[in-house]
């Protein structure tokens, strides 16, 4: 159920992601700071339900090694934020690209994990 509940939180955050990337994307200013907030929220929502449930009630390995990788996307997103955001920095077009192909990449782990696909083709 934790997996659940974070991957519908991961969704939104994923949505505002794809937006924040094409408010970035070829243009001269970062992303409206409205969006940035609500994708922190999703995601940092998403990844405590997470850590919770690894913590608590045990993920599979797929899903720790997503948690990982969430992890390092987070860290890049905070870097994103506090050396260019906030500083009315440009964010690296590359620094964007990374971000988002990690958290994807973690995402579909545990997306992968909780609906057990590897067990699915023993039947």
């Amino acid at each position: 159920m934790a997996m659940g509940l974070a991957s519908i939180l991961f969704l939104f955050a994923i949505i505002i992601g794809v937006m924040l990337a094409f408010a970035r994307f070829g243009k001269d200013r970062n992303p409206p700071p409205v969006l940035v907030w609500w994708h922190g929220a999703f995601a940092i929502l998403g990844f405590l339900i997470l850590l919770f449930g690894a913590a608590f009630v045990g993920l599979p390995a797929t899903a720790n090694t997503g948690v990982v990788l969430l992890a390092l996307a987070a860290l890049g997103g905070l870097i994103m934020h506090f050396k260019y955001d906030r500083k009315r920095a440009l964010i690296p077009v590359p620094m964007v690209w990374v971000h988002g192909v990690i958290a994807l990449i973690g995402f579909l782990m545990i997306l992968y994990a909780m609906l057990n696909i590897a067990d699915t083709t023993q039947i």
